[in-house]
């Protein structure tokens, strides 16, 4: 199998209470934290740390290249100014050639922040928060 680039990788969101996800048309460094705490079961008499998982959180980051022609970045950005408390749901796919490899769940978008350097492209890094449990496989 070969190793896999960011060619075949994908980001999608569904917007607005939609029901299917869109793809973002540009979009680079990606990142997909999965972290479950560790709780300590130790107990008197002990000497030696044990544990046990606890509870599970998933937050990610990514730059958007602005388009103001693709719909999926526009929207994703205004998410932010709206007042509505709806949930966006968010896929990464890292081979758009199978569903493994397929990470998906419903997010708070926490940041958007356009950058504008001179002469170079308007990047546009977002940040995000699943709610709940994500679904999918590596």
């Amino acid at each position: 199998m070969a190793v896999k680039t960011s060619a075949t990788a994908l980001l999608k969101f569904k917007l607005g209470g939609a029901s299917t996800y869109t793809t973002i048309a540009k979009v680079r460094d990606v990142r997909l934290d999965i972290n479950r705490d560790a709780l300590e079961t130790t107990g008197v008499g002990q000497t030696d740390r044990t544990y046990a998982y606890g509870i599970r959180s998933t937050s990610g980051s990514g730059t958007l290249l602005y388009d103001p022609d693709d719909t999926a970045t526009t929207d994703l950005m205004q998410q932010i100014l709206e007042d509505s408390e709806t949930l966006s749901g968010l896929q990464l796919v890292l081979n758009n050639a199978s569903s493994e490899g397929t990470i998906s769940g419903d997010v708070l978008i926490t940041t958007v922040g356009p950058s504008v350097s001179a002469g170079d492209l308007i990047s546009v890094p977002i940040s995000f928060t699943f709610s709940g449990k994500p679904t999918g496989s590596f």
